[in-house]
């Protein structure tokens, strides 16, 4: 099975797909992109695929055709957001099915995404949006929240849909943990992973406040950003329980990772609320397999995940946080997790895509 892969930026999201097919001897996978590489963006992934091609942002169309003529591909796996490769890949072909995988939905927020906004000229990326969903030959959704809102929204077929959530592939799940640094101090070392924002007004990843929040109560709050960010890096400045670490590639991070004691994944909800309610981090999973409890504001899809397996600590404030975090659940949470880690693999999970590739083409 020859599959291509879209994505304007390819994503940490696509590279665990493609090491999980790796398991799959009779699936290849291309990729069409417009921005850098996985390599050039993580600092490995290339290797996984077959070919990347480069496409022509203005005329994306013609390539996609070439690549899907060129290379015999069989099926489009279109990655959001934004959902316009989608459209142009359901334009480009005819008789081949084009998949849409929703890891998110632009009319939830209210803040931009990249170049792409509501306002003003939010009626276009709506239209898209829903033109990527009703027209693909079937769906993926990183949670079951966001497949329930598209179904909603849009008319698709629920039949041809499928949830697969940020599972972590296994060749990126640390073999050993690290010496923890509360035990040399015996205080609380909290870690962030993944991206921060510093520009967009209301930004669900502006956690400036939230982080200094966190050092104030005596935790250390230690950041590591998906992208060098000078306004964190200041933030942490002579401040002794916040600590910049900058940017490190995903394999080397999440050995990083174990040494601290709980991974936070709670968000800005100033703004895109609603967004944050059907989201499912990338970062939750892999602060699980780390063997990090998960520390998360009560976004409806995350408390749900944290919840049913046991995983961590969910807080409606932070002034609540420290006294969570000294209680007697620790010691259970943190031995669930340990017992977990290894459950929310993209190899245990990969077939189900697969199966849904032939169930799309059949």
């Amino acid at each position: 099975m020859r599959v291509l892969f879209l994505q304007p930026q390819p994503c940490i999201r696509a590279l665990k797909y493609a090491q999980g097919f790796k398991n799959i001897p009779d699936v290849e996978v291309y990729f069409g992109y417009f921005d850098q590489t996985l390599t050039e963006f993580y600092g490995y992934g290339d290797e996984l695929f077959e070919k990347f091609i480069k496409l022509d942002k203005k005329n994306p169309e013609r390539r996609i055709k070439d690549a899907v003529e060129k290379y015999d591909v069989e099926i489009i796996h279109s990655h959001n957001a934004p959902d316009f490769l989608t459209a142009s890949a359901i334009k480009a072909v005819d008789n081949l099915p084009v998949i849409h995988d929703n890891h998110d939905v632009l009319s939830l927020r209210k803040t931009k995404y990249g170049k792409n906004s509501l306002e003003p000229d939010g009626i276009e990326v709506l239209e898209t949006e829903k033109f990527a969903n009703e027209k693909s030959d079937g769906r993926i959704y990183v949670t079951e929240g966001l497949r329930d809102y598209v179904q909603r929204k849009y008319r698709v077929n629920p039949k041809r849909d499928l949830v697969f959530c940020n599972y972590v592939p296994e060749s990126m799940i640390p073999d050993r943990l690290k010496e923890k640094l509360s035990r040399r101090d015996g205080q609380i070392h909290i870690v962030y992973e993944g991206t921060v924002d510093s520009v967009i007004e209301g930004s669900h990843y502006d956690l400036r406040d939230i982080f200094k929040e966190i050092a104030s109560h005596g935790m250390h709050m230690h950041i590591y950003v998906s992208h060098e960010n000078e306004d964190y890096k200041k933030l942490a400045e002579g401040n002794n329980f916040l600590h910049y670490h900058g940017q490190l590639d995903p394999k080397t991070l999440l050995q990083e990772l174990t040494q601290y004691d709980f991974g936070w994944a709670g968000f800005n909800t100033v703004k895109n609320k609603e967004h944050l309610d059907v989201v499912l981090s990338n970062k939750l999973i892999e602060y699980i397999v780390c063997g990090l409890p998960v520390l998360s504001f009560p976004h409806k899809t995350q408390k749900k995940f944290i919840e049913e397996h046991g995983v961590g600590f969910v807080v409606n404030d932070l002034e609540e946080l420290g006294e969570q975090l000294k209680s007697e659940r620790v010691d259970e949470v943190h031995s669930t997790v340990l017992m977990k880690r290894f459950d929310f693999t993209v190899e245990k999970r990969i077939n189900e895509v697969v199966s849904f590739y032939k169930l799309v083409s059949s």
